[in-house]
């Protein structure tokens, strides 16, 4: 049998040496360092005190001890997921979905009566425990909010969590509700809620429905009252957007204009936004020409929206379901990926696993040939959209928060699962594995029972 591992001793200061890290996943690369045909540096890292205190061409590097000889494996900034559905996650086999978004909500509303604190913080938990184990260093997860209770709930389940994984993995909250509770009277409690546990605030555009007229006039008064609510107490926004093929669904213009005649001036990210590939060209340019305008970035999560898109009974999807990637990057504006749900009513598996979301993702997009800028779509580019720019990136005085694997190329990084990477949190080896699920549906009484 063939072994080739690595050990990471348990230091306060060592150095990695010979590592292959892609060249757009490092901030100020030493000038004279190697760079193989995928665009990968040759390079050594030194570690202090949970910091990356020194990055140089591979074989550079003072001779410091304990030293890892790397010999060629690629090493990357730890993921950052900022898109998902915690308070929905790991449902299964209690929620079963139908494949549909409106299943999806229904089946979720459905299964509200069962989420206490303590429902919640089991899945919550499972799925960070997930997630850190596959190398992902930040979370952003939207948190229901259809009622005042409901996000309450959500909200001080997650603090609880926030305050137990600090250090390890750093969470955010987003309220997620209907447009149209922005015009309702809990409004105001829910931005105040969102602002005392350090949230963003968020919607679904797909619940309006144009008026009379032909306008958006509803979702127009709700994206001012969401701005105006958002910039009184300085915090950013992250909505749901169109996600549907019906092409008369299409508000990121009115968005764009409602930020652009606003005073809201932090961060906007759109997520989804599937129907943009489907419009005309000429509407597609103008789309992004008025969303670089007002400021807009963008996220895409293509392993639930091919699953959901274009789903008809008997009949094999026609279309990938996924955004105008190729189109929103060329235009210069920001495009992350994100997980989204996972094992609950709108998507029945994922495990929480980035590389494999940017998998799917280069492979949905053709977002290869080449790789130039697409693997920053889950690390650098979404550390930025929630304010982290110290992660998802090497660079000197950053948290060495890593990923090592086995694999010496680029092409068998994304060919094989990666089973075997190393995680390394502020320089020190996770030593934590996946977290089993038969233990989870045990612990919320859902498991089955066998002779």
């Amino acid at each position: 049998m063939q072994t080739d591992m690595i050990t990471i001793p348990d230091a306060p200061r060592l150095l990695l040496s010979g590592a292959r890290i892609p060249a757009e996943l490092v901030e100020g690369p030493p000038d004279n360092a190697r760079q193989d045909a995928e665009g990968a540096l040759a390079l050594d890292l030194l570690l202090d005190s949970g910091c990356i205190a020194g990055v140089f061409p591979a074989g550079s590097a003072p001779d410091i001890h304990p030293r890892v000889p790397l010999q060629g494996r690629h090493l990357w900034p730890a993921f950052i997921d900022m898109h998902t559905h915690l308070d929905c996650g790991h449902a299964i086999p209690r929620v079963r979905p139908d494949g549909t978004i409106h299943g999806g909500f229904s089946r979720t509303a459905g299964d509200w009566a069962c989420w206490t604190d303590d429902d919640m913080a089991l899945r919550m938990e499972f799925g960070i425990r997930c997630a850190r184990a596959h190398g992902v260093a930040a979370l952003r997860t939207h948190v229901d909010s259809e009622t005042l209770a409901l996000s309450s709930r959500g909200y001080r389940v997650l603090d609880r969590l926030c305050q137990a994984w600090a250090g390890r993995v750093d969470l955010q909250g987003v309220t997620i509700c209907a447009m149209e509770a922005w015009l309702g009277p809990e409004a105001r409690a829910l931005a105040d809620l969102a602002a005392d546990h350090g949230g963003i605030l968020g919607g679904v555009t797909d619940t309006l429905e144009r008026g009379a007229n032909g306008t958006y006039d509803t979702l127009s008064g709700a994206l001012d009252r969401l701005f105006e609510l958002a910039a009184e107490r300085g915090l950013d926004v992250d909505l749901h957007v169109d996600q549907t093929d019906d092409l008369s669904a299409f508000t990121i213009p009115e968005i764009a204009r409602a930020r652009l005649r606003s005073r809201f001036t932090g961060r906007l990210v759109l997520g989804h936004c599937v129907n943009l590939s489907l419009m005309p060209e000429r509407v597609i340019d103008e789309t992004l020409a008025l969303a670089k305008e007002a400021g807009l970035a963008f996220v895409s999560m293509p392993t639930p929206m091919m699953y959901l898109m274009d789903r008809k009974p008997g009949r094999t999807p026609r279309w990938r379901g996924v955004t105008a990637a190729h189109e929103i990057r060329a235009a210069g504006l920001p495009l992350a990926i994100g997980g989204d749900n996972c094992r609950d009513a709108w998507f029945p598996y994922g495990d929480h696993d980035m590389l494999d979301t940017l998998k799917q993702a280069i492979r949905v997009f053709q977002a290869d040939e080449p790789l130039t800028g697409t693997l920053a779509m889950a690390s650098r580019i979404p550390a930025d959209l929630i304010g982290r720019p110290d992660l998802g990136r090497i660079a000197v005085g950053l948290p060495a928060n890593l990923v090592i694997f086995q694999a010496r190329s680029l092409n068998v990084v994304l060919a094989r699962d990666q089973a075997d990477r190393i995680v390394l949190n502020r320089g020190r080896r996770v030593a934590d594995g996946l977290p089993l699920h038969h233990y989870l549906e045990r612990a919320l009484g859902l498991a089955p029972a066998w002779p």
